[in-house]
């Protein structure tokens, strides 16, 4: 059985360093890319891929969504955020 921490365990630097970043939005809202890098100071390709580990190891989830950009032309933008573990809430 592999557990959080053991998933943990086997990320770079800079998928915890995302991770932290991730675990402190409130409400488990989605993030883009652009707000990691700055808070960061990485750029996309350092926190695509430190997402990329996160996702493969089952701790984030990603959501794109479509729009259109100043000139008119389609485009998306993505979204990132924590997935919910289900096990760890409390009942009410």
């Amino acid at each position: 059985m592999t557990t959080v921490n053991t998933r943990a365990r086997n990320l770079s630097d800079r998928a915890h360093r995302v991770l932290f970043t991730l675990a402190v939005v409130p409400d488990g809202e989605w993030v883009d890319v652009a707000a990691i890098c700055s808070s960061l100071g990485l750029n996309s390709h350092q926190v695509r891929r430190a997402v990329n580990e996160l996702r493969a190891a089952g701790m984030a989830e990603r959501e794109r969504q479509y729009v259109r950009d100043a000139t008119g032309r389609r485009t998306h933008r993505t979204y990132f955020r924590l997935t919910s573990d289900p096990t760890s809430e409390v009942p009410a």
